[in-house]
């Protein structure tokens, strides 16, 4: 097998492991952590929980997305279908594209959710709690857009 098959190879299995570490992450806070410690009865007081298990997440989230902005840039600059960033000339292109604009999205919700998560550990309002996971759910949710435009391409 040439050197560049297997380098290729390794860097498609990497940027699919770190989509599976970010992407899989969230949706196992939103579809069972979360909703696990909300409901059970044995946790009086629910956010130490939370904070204390997204603030380990969150080191292999920031590792994941510096992973996925490497791999990608390499897998793309090698593939003869990559035109150039936000080009919608073709479909692989625009797929991409809108790929590439979710993915930033996310990031700067991200961030926005990491704002709210620190002013949770000092104001300790409900409505605060609810836009945190509101925002984890949407990106949840658009990270299953990501992951089928990435099967498209």
């Amino acid at each position: 097998m040439p050197i560049q098959m297997i380098l290729m190879t390794v860097m498609r299995f990497l940027h699919n492991l770190f989509t599976a570490v970010w992407l899989g992450g969230m949706l196992m806070m939103v579809i069972a952590v979360l909703p696990g410690i909300r409901k059970n009865p044995r946790v009086t007081e629910s956010w130490p929980v939370i904070e204390g298990i997204q603030s380990r997440m969150k080191v292999t989230a920031w590792i994941s997305m510096a992973g996925l902005a490497v791999t990608g840039l390499l897998l793309g600059r090698s593939s003869k279908n990559f035109t150039g960033l936000l080009n919608f000339g073709t479909s692989y292109m625009t797929a991409l594209s809108i790929k590439h604009l979710l993915i930033v999205l996310m990031v700067i919700l991200a961030f926005v959710r990491l704002s709210i998560n620190k002013r949770i550990q000092s104001e300790k309002k409900p409505e605060l709690q609810k836009a945190s996971f509101g925002i984890l759910l949407l990106n949840s949710l658009l990270g299953v857009v990501v992951l089928f435009l990435s099967s498209m391409i």
